[in-house]
């Protein structure tokens, strides 16, 4: 097996490049029907003939902590497991023989837990070395492979989710901190999922140390502390400055269109130009929903903008316009937000 930085060797030049993004190091591989590990700042990414076959990322849980979280499998039987089976990566194989899984129980989790990690390796945009190690085995073998290009659109989606409830990444690696009971907004319960998540915050512990803890995805906490910060339940950290990515302007369009709205927060005039001047909303706008241009990755960006203060909670600046349509969809919002 050999280690080495990634490099890339585009047509017309005489020197190798290395690939910018987590993203183009993958479609290198997969193009190259690789088999090995890519090991980057926040993660591994396992390959098996250029298709993903795991993942695993200190932001998120691996299987082990799943199931001996649960009491599926007892910590010390998950270590001789490990080390009888894992350097054969027949560990999977060994789960399903023993029944201590079943086939489908093992792909659910097993793809679970390589969705939650892949976030945190490919999402990461803080630069860093990133380096192939050329046939490197997973220890659970082979038990499902993703397409590595849906794996980037899955990745794409979910930071299109996460911005749309709190636009301030600061948020996923900070220590959670609640506010005193005595300033939480009292109409905004935070229901059974976030309590726990409330409960269990302890101003030291990260999303991803409350993941492990409560043996949840850490993608799926991430959202939910997030969730928390809009409702104004969360002491946000002071340090850092949020981050927002308003939409491109459009043709005929001043200013970009309708501007994105902070979620939660109160409605604002837009400059009466086509649909709006009749008076018409867009319903999608205001509650956060993706358009679908931005749904198919077609939407352009522009620069981040920041500011020295994050975003005003949704408790500060309720949602003032009695419109039954816009009630309707973020009720549609909130529940396509709760499968995750």
């Amino acid at each position: 097996m050999t280690a080495a930085p990634l490099m890339a060797e585009p047509a017309g030049r005489a020197e190798p490049t290395a690939p910018r993004t987590p993203g183009e190091a993958v479609a290198l591989l997969a193009a190259r029907r690789a088999t090995g590990a890519l090991h980057g700042p926040l993660g591994i990414l396992h390959l098996v003939d250029g298709q993903v076959a795991a993942a695993e990322s200190p932001r998120a849980p691996g299987l082990a902590d799943l199931l001996t979280g649960c009491g599926r499998i007892t910590p010390e039987d998950w270590a001789e497991l490990l080390h009888h089976h894992g350097p054969q990566g027949r560990l999977a194989e060994v789960l399903v023989e023993r029944q201590l899984l079943t086939r489908g129980e093992l792909e659910l989790g097993h793809l679970g837990t390589l969705f939650d990690a892949a976030y945190f390796v490919l999402a990461d945009r803080s630069g860093g070395t990133w380096r192939f190690e050329s046939g490197a085995r997973h220890w659970l073998g082979t038990v499902a492979l993703v397409d590595p290009a849906r794996l980037g659109r899955e990745v794409e989606r979910r930071r299109r989710l996460l911005d749309g409830i709190w636009p301030w990444p600061q948020l996923d690696t900070a220590p959670v901190r609640p506010v005193e009971r005595s300033r939480r907004p009292s109409h905004r319960p935070p229901g059974r999922r976030r309590g726990e998540l409330l409960d269990h915050a302890d101003g030291r512990r990260t999303p991803a140390d409350l993941a492990r803890l409560l043996g949840r995805s850490g993608f799926g906490v991430t959202a939910d502390v997030r969730r928390l910060a809009a409702a104004g339940l969360l002491d946000a950290p002071r340090h850092a400055a949020p981050t927002t990515t308003p939409p491109a302007a459009e043709p005929g369009r001043p200013g970009g269109g309708l501007h994105r709205r902070v979620p939660g927060a109160t409605l604002r005039s837009t400059p009466a130009v086509g649909p709006a001047a009749t008076g018409l909303a867009c319903p999608a706008a205001a509650t956060g929903l993706a358009s679908p241009a931005a749904a198919t990755g077609l939407a352009a960006t522009t620069a981040p903008t920041s500011s020295d203060r994050p975003p005003t909670t949704a408790a500060a600046h309720p949602l003032t316009v009695p419109d039954p349509d816009i009630a309707l969809l973020t009720r549609v919002r909130d529940l396509l937000e709760v499968r995750l």
